[in-house]
């Protein structure tokens, strides 16, 4: 198990699965402003002191336990550029059905937004891993010819993650095959509004 926002690295607790577990079981039961490392104590069976010897925050914990959830799978070569995009469109979509993640994701990111540090590990364990993964099948789409030359696939995957989270949080609308399969095809039809603007030079005098 690999402790993303733990104080020490090296061997990870014995105790840890099921500290994150309860943590992970109080975000479903009570949600995020509820949990603390007291109450997380209790559910495991173990001391704050232990917990706060490895997660020097709530917030630290609450991250390494929604971690452990949150999938950033490789995209292997299918292939099939459609059929390797709706994998990374399904692994999206997984990541942000979860209610615990959903939920809990935006207040986590802003009140570790002032920790640099724990910024910096939050982005690279829920945002930068996954979305190299995924730019990765993109670039595959590429240069079969499958995908425009000039796709921005960083701008790609905002629409994409902007739109299933937006949908889950704000509008409660399903996350089913008909969203995916739209967001698929977005990539596909090769819109304007998705390629990277073109570089043009300085006007000579």
């Amino acid at each position: 198990m690999n402790l993303v926002f733990a104080s020490h690295t090296g061997a990870t607790p014995r105790s840890a699965p099921k500290i994150l577990s309860a943590a992970r079981d109080i975000l479903t039961a009570r949600g995020y402003p509820a949990l603390t490392i007291e109450a997380v104590a209790a559910e495991a069976g173990v001391g704050k002191t232990t917990i706060y010897r490895w997660w020097p925050s709530k917030e630290a914990l609450v991250a390494d336990a929604l971690a452990q959830a949150f999938r950033g799978d490789d995209i292997p070569d299918l292939g099939d550029t459609r059929a390797e995009l709706r994998r990374a469109v399904d692994m999206t979509i997984d990541n942000y059905a979860n209610k615990d993640v959903a939920v809990t994701l935006p207040a986590l990111a802003a009140d570790l937004f002032p920790n640099t540090e724990l910024m910096a590990r939050f982005r690279e364990a829920f945002l930068l891993r996954k979305r190299h993964k995924i730019a990765v099948a993109l670039r595959r789409g590429i240069q079969r010819g499958d995908l425009p030359a000039d796709l921005d696939t960083d701008l790609l995957q905002d629409v994409w993650a902007g739109t299933i989270l937006y949908r889950r949080l704000m509008i409660d609308s399903p996350l089913d095959d008909n969203l995916a399969e739209s967001l698929v095809q977005l990539a596909l039809t090769s819109s304007p509004a998705l390629t990277k603007p073109a570089h043009t030079g300085t006007p000579e005098a």
